[in-house]
């Protein structure tokens, strides 16, 4: 049994019993249960006043978690009588294992801080979900969530669960829309009008269209209007409905207000109705905390203490017609009253830090309107040579899988479906390479292992085996259909527009470090892939590159005195460490010394250790190192930059003083796992405090450079397509481009960043301008015989 006293009305499960728990007998007693107790005051719950159990009763071999069928086991025997004899009225399940138990139920960050229904207990009875305090001690940026939780929680016990009424005011005729036209044209100077629009698909796709628009003047009340769902009555002329709204909604004198806004405007852009948001309350709430979820569901609960409401509805595309359209415009309302009121809580929170003002009015909102530009330009796909690209990778494939039945033993196919043998399945290339030659297997010994105690089968795994035959097929094979067939060209020719244009969809929220995310981030730097992007006819690919600008923005950091010397110079930083490394004279560095050179400058950069950097340089570079090269390139590298040591030092002691560093520009990376009681937690924490302000401030320039470069290029003659790490795309008219390319690479190199950040950098950025008729790549980096596809 548990501890506490039988009759309470409130019980909280946890996972198994830990060591502590082992030693004394009894439920939550070590430090785990302390923070429990702390979280559960703070909520207001006497911890004295609670009955706290385990889902299982004992503690698992070796202090793992219990797996799925231990918790349903335990639940079934001893759980389900212990809720039977303390009668909750209220139960707080701490841990997947424990949703798993009662609630039947996998995912704990999907399913934690709601109201969960739970077939056999009554519908009285309040269930919800947390993370298990144990997690948060090993990772403390969980903190803040698992302590909103257990709030949220003892809102639910005394009956304030949903705090935050909005009136939702269903706008189905005309009469109706003319009051709300009326509303907004009349609205004083100044006003802040949160929108909000539920849609299907995107405008650029065939079956495209928005369901309802979602207005509130005051986050108290929300104006939806139906569009094109079938249940509306302006369903046939939705379009000129926004029309009616165009004067009213583009007032210069009022604050439009959006949650991930650039999505909205995308869409009423579609509709010819160009809205232009002057605050973001994803962005404002990224900038605030990057740690924690960012949606308007778990905002809208911890600042506003609102209920939950993102399931009412089903969103998919193929679905949302088949909503009733009274519950889509409850949802709508709902999103759009909270954002207003969201609004009203972030700005005074952002307005506390000067530096992230500025950085959210001069850099996040402009890239905000920038990237949705960019987004519904969309990238030109030269179709025939998408195409040609399939056909040929269709063949390499074909070859590759005949060479690679040849290594599989009549042995072992009478074990696979078919006696075909698939390189996919990892279970069939464990038993492959690990079953012993007279099995028919390839006899190789696992390095590695699963959570689940199974042989690994990933790249990390056969890196020791990659001069095996069989073992560099599988790897091309990974390479050649599961990335740059399947991840790249296939999905790409399903997602052209009538224009034969590829629409990507960037998150300037999407990372933690500040980098901006989105599906093209990963595009294989090889040409036979990238250079299906090109331009249409009269136009020319363009593109700028910053060259080397994290190293650029460390020297800066570090004021590592070497590596800024050589920067200032304009020297080849990667030149230099190859001639460094080899001892041979600069004239002499061939091409495989120089990717060696970049291996160790962007692997040691932020302190990589030797038994990482050879895996590094063996996926990122395809080279093989030993561990006494890598040993004796490290030393080489720290005796030629020996400031950056004691960079990475400072780093690691402002993190452990401020739990936060900055990036030269001003954002802050939180970093509370610095706390954590687990060393490797707090090793990646102080990993993190060195590598963050870099790669931030390298991403926050390029986009920076995109908002320049925006006030100079005349759309008619030259436009962005895109942005990939420190480069960005474009598309100039053929007879302008010797124009652009000195306008665009002055820009970059001179960006008023002290005028507009208070950051001067201490040494040049450089960008290199290229231009063609398709976007190039490195030549054959691969090493799978592609060249001069370009």
């Amino acid at each position: 049994m548990g501890k506490g006293t039988l009759d309470s009305r409130i019980m909280i499960i946890g996972e198994a019993p830990g060591q502590e728990e082992e030693r004394s007998g009894k439920v939550f007693s070590g430090r785990a249960g302390q923070l429990l107790d702390k979280c559960l005051e703070r909520a207001g719950i006497e911890p004295t006043q609670v009955y706290i159990t385990n889902a299982v009763k004992c503690r698992p071999p070796e202090n793992r978690k219990p797996d799925r069928i231990e918790a349903k086991t335990c639940a079934d025997e001893y759980l389900a009588a212990e809720i039977l004899e303390v009668r909750p009225t209220h139960i707080l399940l701490l841990g997947n294992q424990a949703l798993q138990a009662v609630a039947r139920k996998s995912g704990i960050t999907k399913h934690r801080g709601v109201r969960l229904e739970v077939k056999g207990h009554p519908r009285s009875r309040t269930i919800m979900a947390a993370f298990h305090p144990a997690y948060a001690l090993r990772n403390p940026g969980v903190h803040p969530t698992l302590q909103e939780d257990i709030r949220r929680f003892a809102r639910a016990i005394k009956g304030e669960f949903q705090v935050v009424p909005v009136t939702k005011k269903f706008v189905g005729t005309v009469d109706g829309l003319r009051k709300v036209i009326n509303l907004l044209e009349k609205a004083p100077s100044g006003s802040v009008v949160s929108y909000d629009v539920e849609n299907r698909y995107r405008p650029w796709d065939k079956d495209w269209s928005i369901q309802c628009l979602g207005l509130s003047l005051d986050g108290k009340t929300s104006y939806i209007i139906p569009l094109h769902h079938p249940e509306s009555p302006f369903r046939k002329k939705w379009q000129q409905v926004l029309a009616h709204l165009r004067k009213a909604l583009t007032r210069e004198d009022i604050k439009l207000v959006g949650q991930n806004a650039k999505h909205d405007n995308i869409q009423l852009a579609g509709a010819r109705l160009f809205l232009e948001h002057k605050f973001d309350i994803m962005l404002a709430a990224h900038l605030l905390d990057e740690n924690r979820p960012k949606n308007l569901g778990f905002l809208s609960q911890t600042y506003l203490g609102a209920d939950i409401y993102k399931g009412m509805v089903d969103l998919k595309p193929e679905q949302i017609l088949r909503e009733p359209i009274r519950r889509l415009a409850a949802y709508n309302g709902e999103d759009v009253g909270y954002t207003h009121q969201l609004y009203q809580k972030l700005r005074p929170e952002l307005l506390q830090d000067p530096r992230l003002t500025r950085l959210f009015v001069k850099l996040m909102m402009p890239a905000s309107h920038v990237i949705q530009q960019v987004e519904m330009k969309g990238m030109y796909v030269d179709q025939e040579r998408l195409f040609d690209r399939i056909a040929i990778l269709q063949d390499e494939i074909k070859t590759r899988k005949k060479e690679m039945q040849e290594h599989v033993s009549p042995k072992l196919l009478k074990y696979f479906p078919g006696g075909v043998f698939n390189y996919r399945s990892p279970q069939q290339v464990s038993r492959l390479l690990y079953s012993s030659e007279k099995r028919g297997g390839l006899g190789l010994d696992p390095m590695l292992f699963t959570k689940n105690g199974n042989a690994s089968t990933n790249e990390e795994a056969l890196q020791e085996y990659i001069e095996h035959p069989f073992i560099g097929l599988l790897f091309e094979l990974r390479t050649l259909e599961g990335k740059w067939m399947n991840t790249y060209l296939l999905p790409w020719s399903t997602r052209l527009d009538r224009l034969s244009r590829l629409h990507t969809t960037y998150k300037l929220y999407g990372t933690v470090t500040g980098r901006l995310s989105g599906d093209l981030q990963q595009v294989p730097r090889d040409s036979f892939v990238r250079s299906v992007f090109g331009a249409p006819e009269g136009w020319v690919r363009v593109d700028a590159d910053f060259s080397q600008i994290e190293l650029r923005v460390a020297a800066h950091c570090s004021g590592e005195r070497t590596l800024r010397r050589l920067f200032l110079l304009g020297e080849d930083v990667h030149l230099t460490q190859a001639a460094n490394v080899t001892g041979k004279p600069r004239q002499h560095i061939g091409k495989e010394e120089r990717k060696l050179a970049k291996a160790i400058n962007f692997g040691y950069l932020y302190g990589m250790y030797p038994p990482k950097f050879q895996k590094y340089a063996k996926v990122n570079y395809g080279l093989d190192v030993t561990m006494a090269q890598a040993e004796v390139s490290r030393t080489k590298y720290f005796q030629m930059f020996p400031d950056l040591l004691k960079w990475h030092e400072r780093q690691r002691r402002l993190v452990h003083q401020n739990h936060r560093v900055h990036s030269p520009i001003g954002r802050v990376r939180h970093l509370p796992d610095i706390m954590s009681g687990d060393r490797s937690v707090v090793m990646e924490a102080e990993r993190q405090a060195i590598n963050s302000p870099v790669q931030s401030c390298a991403s926050d320039v390029t986009l920076f450079g995109m908002i320049e470069l925006s006030k100079v290029l005349r759309p008619s003659e030259a436009a962005m397509v895109m942005t990939l790490h420190d480069g960005i795309g474009f598309e100039i008219r053929e007879d302008r481009v010797e124009d652009y390319a000195p306008i665009i690479k002055e820009t970059l190199e001179n960006l008023p960043l002290r005028k507009t950040f208070g950051f001067e950098p201490s040494v040049p950025l450089i960008c290199d301008v290229e231009w063609g008729s398709h976007w190039s790549g490195t030549e054959d980096a691969s090493g799978l015989g592609f060249t001069g596809y370009t």
